[in-house]
């Protein structure tokens, strides 16, 4: 895996997991709270899978994530010198310029029922972050007394979260596994708040439930 695949990982897995493990209270929290890069989830074979995507779209794919990679290398090892809210704020602004990249440079490339799939697929793999997002608020019309109890929530996951991550050590499974149970523990007694039109409308948003598959990097790919 190459040094910035590497970074993304460090710094996004937690998020693409566990998502309560950025959220803070009461301020939103910034950083990968956005979700991981789209370009990270393209590249990820299950996800390709999922999507369909013929041969010429996969290489399409791989050949933006170079691009993409190249470019933001130097930004993305800027951000080991940085920590707390400067840390996460760049971060932030960093995964929405990837993201703006990754949907110009694939406009054509997806077809529209493809990038719907992915945009469900991004949702489901923010967790209960998700459901903090000011524009599935709004679709789901939540009230201010839902959106307290959905941040108790997740700030309630948060101490769990991190003692996972310092308890794995090096044992990246292990954490990953242990990240995906809390994630969805913590998706679950957030949903749980939600009337039952509003959990409708949450299986609307985030589609079909789909589990990333996350392997080693295959000979000569970008994985």
């Amino acid at each position: 895996m190459r040094p910035l695949c590497k970074l993304v990982l460090s710094l996004g897995m937690a998020a693409l997991l566990s998502g309560p493990v950025q959220a803070q209270r009461p301020e939103r929290p910034a950083g990968f709270r956005d979700g991981p890069p789209m370009i990270m989830l393209l590249s990820n074979r299950s996800v390709q899978e999922e999507l369909k995507l013929s041969d010429d779209q996969a290489e399409k794919v791989r050949q933006t994530a170079r691009e993409i990679r190249e470019k933001h290398q130097g930004e993305f090892e800027k951000l080991r010198d940085v920590s707390g809210p400067e840390r996460r704020e760049k971060g932030a602004a960093l995964t929405r310029e990837i993201n703006r990249e990754t949907r110009e440079s694939l406009r054509d490339v997806l077809k529209p029922e493809q990038g719907r799939r992915l945009f469900q697929i991004w949702i489901q793999a923010r967790g209960a972050n998700a459901l903090m997002d000011p524009r599935v608020e709004e679709k789901l019309q939540l009230s201010d007394d839902q959106k307290k109890k959905i941040a108790d929530i997740v700030e309630d996951s948060h101490e769990d979260a991190r003692e996972i991550i310092q308890d794995a050590g090096g044992d990246r499974p292990e954490a990953m596994e242990r990240l995906s149970k809390l994630r969805k523990e913590t998706t679950e007694k957030a949903c749980a708040v939600l009337a039952a039109d509003q959990r409708n409308t949450w299986k609307e948003v985030t589609g079909e439930p789909f589990e990333i598959r996350f392997e080693g990097r295959r000979p000569g790919g970008d994985q």
